[in-house]
């Protein structure tokens, strides 16, 4: 028995300034058959001018439509950021709150069984959609 493991399948080696795995049993990258990554997109609105103005790229969790961009005014990109802020204090005061009060647990866990029913999703989603049409812009 030798005392040395096998020798590894995979290197990684540099290109053009960027880490690539190759497969050294065929040579060729390891993740040439995969599509690429998809351009990092900002979860909330991301600010384009001066003026307040935001482009928002959704997502199909939430709209039937998604992704779509769409430009928002200053007064909708002020809205949605407050509106998260708002959700993320929220979330902290029902988890301090349940803490103290455990029966409030009962509240939350027939929440999580209504989101589980796919008609309340979709429900919820077509909501969501339908608020989203009103920023949509021209697509040409």
């Amino acid at each position: 028995m030798t005392s040395q493991p096998p020798p590894s399948r995979y290197r990684v080696v540099e290109e053009g300034r960027r880490l690539v795995v190759i497969d050294t049993r065929t040579g060729e990258s390891a993740t040439r058959g995969r599509d690429a990554l998809p351009e990092r997109v900002p979860l909330g609105p991301e600010r384009i001018a001066f003026d307040g103005r935001a482009v928002l790229v959704t997502r199909p969790f939430y709209d039937d439509k998604g992704p779509r961009r769409l430009v928002l005014d200053e007064g909708t990109a002020a809205w949605l950021e407050n509106a998260r802020s708002l959700a993320i204090g929220g979330v902290v005061l029902a988890v301090v709150l349940t803490i103290f009060i455990p029966s409030l647990m009962a509240l939350f866990v027939i929440g999580a069984v209504a989101l589980a029913n796919g008609r309340t999703r979709a429900t919820l989603r077509s909501y969501a959609t339908s608020w989203l049409d009103r920023y949509e812009t021209d697509p040409t």
